[in-house]
């Protein structure tokens, strides 16, 4: 069931690539979203700028990581 669905979605990808792109942007937004507000919310509630600042340099952090990852794997 699981590899039918896979399969599905691979062939979704190849055919359609840019809405592809943008359902998994709107995801990475929706999810960066929410684990800031969960920040926010729960650790950083008395200081609420260093919550937005450490959410920006741990999604760049994040990026990075990707990044080399991708290079050293290609």
């Amino acid at each position: 069931m699981f590899s039918k669905m896979l399969h599905k979605v691979s062939q979704f990808e190849d055919h359609h690539q840019a809405l592809f792109a943008i359902v998994i942007a709107i995801g990475v937004v929706f999810f960066s979203w929410g684990i800031e507000k969960l920040l926010e919310h729960h650790i950083f509630v008395k200081h609420p700028l260093f919550g937005y600042v450490f959410s920006i340099v741990f999604g760049v952090f994040l990026l990075w990581m990707t990044k080399v990852v991708v290079l050293n794997l290609m």
